[in-house]
């Protein structure tokens, strides 16, 4: 019987029962490094991203921009309390099991997210995954300037950056597991060999049926 040779996880209401870049900004304005506006304007952009028509270009000018003139460890403290203050109690401890099972083969895991990799970063670190695949920012003299740097990893260009890193490592995307939850996560379960849907909302769930995807439930 085949099995994966390698583990693609996504983070937001996969391992966790948070939507991280959500959480950002509820952390940023609970330090006063935003006002209180941004609470409103995430809304917005969480709503399309449920729908699967998030403005990227919008969405990543908004999300980043109190990243801009720091430096990545700076950013990385924040990103560290953001996780203990709004993260780590919404860990799945089915998701942890998961993983811990799916590292007992001594195969790649890799988490791999739409969100940026600062904010990623302790995530990764708790679960204890291998790598981590995600959005890259741009820096300028060691300070980020807002910008993303290369692909986008939602959809299509989570597609991509699986592709590229299983092609790195010697794999193909009919070798890799993905985990995801989303709607915006069907093109990356098209993709690869094993797809696994875990806490599916009502768009993936269809999906799923038409596809005969597995289901799974993290509580």
């Amino acid at each position: 019987m085949r099995e994966p040779k390698i583990y693609f996880f996504d983070m937001d209401h996969t391992l966790i029962n948070n939507d991280c870049d959500m959480s950002w900004k509820e952390f940023v304005v609970a330090e006063k490094l935003a006002g209180p506006e941004a609470l409103k304007d995430a809304d917005y952009f969480y709503e399309r991203y449920v729908e699967g028509t998030l403005p990227v270009e919008e969405f990543m000018k908004f999300q980043l921009n109190e990243f801009i003139g720091h430096t990545e460890q700076e950013m990385l403290e924040l990103s560290e309390k953001h996780f203990q203050d709004f993260v780590i109690g919404k860990i799945y401890k089915d998701a942890v099991k998961e993983v811990e099972a799916c590292k007992g083969k001594n195969i790649p895991i890799v988490l791999l997210s739409a969100t940026n990799r600062i904010i990623a970063a302790p995530v990764a670190k708790y679960f204890g995954f291998d790598s981590i695949v995600a959005v890259d920012l741009e820096k300028k003299e060691d300070c980020f300037t807002g910008y993303i740097k290369g692909v986008y990893t939602m959809g299509e260009g989570k597609v991509q950056a699986a592709a590229e890193y299983c092609d790195k490592h010697g794999f193909k995307l009919e070798d890799a597991a993905y985990y995801g939850d989303s709607v915006n996560d069907v093109n990356i379960l098209s993709a690869v060999g094993f797809p696994y849907v875990v806490n599916p909302v009502p768009a993936l769930r269809e999906a799923a049926d038409n596809n005969n995807w597995p289901i799974l439930s993290f509580k």
